[in-house]
Parts: structure tokens; sequence; C-alpha cells
């Protein structure tokens, strides 16, 4: 996948916005559009959120183009850092505003993407909003994220995750933060199996580490992962053994 095959709500908003794709999008894009497992590692500032986020926000846009989107979430983002995920909502609306904007002055109905934060902070009046019409886009925490799979409501809105985006993964990798989160991401491959037969994709985003292909295996959980590294730290393997 690159620029032009976006739908043209999400690649105007894209265009309008910056003056080309970083070299980290243009493969990251092609990799997630197969529809594989993905870690982008690359420094701050070479476009890694969007990397991994338009391609999600697209599908969603695309599906509202056939029916409307359905409550229930289908894109997760897990941060270990609060504030980050806090970032990641706002920094959210902006794409999903244009997006809507470009709709509208098209004559077309509204995306109806919405997405929300769940972290240890989040109010009992949000979380309740967002049980009773849970978000397409939910950004939480490996701890909240742990909650929401031991509650029946949360593993309800669990259900349909087809993407799973987990940043700032080498920080938790090695820890025990990390072996939390694979148990968790385990745990919710048995969910969506269930309703769907499929495990959701997984994608991570990581500073560019060495050994890049440990980061990976434990994104993937053994399973083949491209790597987009532009930091080029590693054989240009794409299975990770």
């Amino acid at each position: 996948m690159k620029t032009a095959d976006f739908h043209p709500a999400v690649r105007e908003w894209f265009t309008g916005r910056f003056p080309s794709e970083t070299p980290v999008q243009a493969e990251a894009w092609r990799e997630i559009g197969s529809g594989q497992n993905v870690l982008i590692a690359a420094p701050t500032g070479s476009g890694k959120t969007f990397a991994a986020f338009l391609c999600a926000i697209n599908d969603l846009v695309e599906q509202s183009r056939r029916t409307p989107l359905a409550d229930g979430v289908q894109v997760l983002y897990v941060s270990p850092l609060k504030a980050l995920s806090n970032d990641i909502e706002k920094n959210l609306r902006e794409p999903l505003a244009g997006i809507d904007d470009w709709l509208a002055e098209h004559g077309e109905a509204p995306s109806g993407i919405r997405a929300m934060v769940r972290t240890g902070d989040t109010p009992p009046g949000d979380r309740q909003k967002m049980r009773s019409r849970p978000p397409q886009l939910l950004v939480t925490t490996p701890e909240s994220l742990y909650l929401l799979l031991t509650a029946d409501s949360g593993r309800a809105i669990l259900s349909g995750v087809s993407t799973v985006i987990v940043d700032e993964i080498h920080a938790i990798a090695g820890g025990k933060r990390g072996s939390h989160l694979a148990l968790s991401l385990a745990r919710l491959d048995a969910l969506t199996r269930d309703r769907s037969g499929l495990k959701a994709r997984r994608i991570g985003l990581s500073a560019t580490q060495k050994p890049i292909a440990t980061i990976a295996n434990y994104l993937s959980g053994g399973e083949d992962c491209a790597i987009v590294d532009t930091g080029h730290q590693r054989e240009r393997d794409l299975a990770i053994e």
C-alpha cells in the first residue's frame, strides 16, 4: 500500500498536512498492506505513529463507505506511558476531523470513527460511556488492557479487534511489564479467534534496538514478522525464526 492507494479523504488529509511520506512510512505501509505483523524501528520524528495508524484509519474509512460502522474496538493502541496514551488520542482527533471535513465537502456521510482513551486515570463516567458505546479506536496501557480482559464488558468491546499497535515496545519487552503484556495479547488472540477465527495483526513501534529481531519475535509471539528498520541494524529477513 502507498499514499495513492488510500481513500481520497485519507489521502487528501495526509498530503495537505505533510509534504510527502517519510521513508519509514513508505516501507511500513507496504508491509502493513500485506496483512502481516510488522515491527517499525525508527527514531523519534520519523513518522512512526502515522506509519502505524494511517492504514488502520483508512480501513475504517473504507468500511464506513459500505455500511455504518458498528460500535466496538477494531484498532487497539497500547502504550506503557499514560501521558503518551493521552497525546495519541488527542493527535488522532486531527486526522479524523480532517477526513470527516473532506467527506462533508464531497456530500458524503461522516466516517463515524471515534477514538477514546482508557487508562487508570480515566474518570468513571468516561469508562461507562466506553462500555455503553465503545469506540472503533481505543488507546490504553498494558495494565488497563489486562483489566479490560478480566471483565465481561471489556472482553465484549475487544472481541472485534483486528489491529493491535504496541508503542515503545523496546521499553517493556525485557521486563515484567513485557511478560504481562505478552500474556494479555495471547488472551486477546483467544478472544478474537472465538469471534472471527482470526488473530489480530500486531504492529510494533520501537526505537532502533540491537538485536531488533528479538523485539520482533516478542511482538509477534514467535510468528512471522516483517521488520521496517530505518537504522538498518539487521539483515532484511522478514521471517523471524
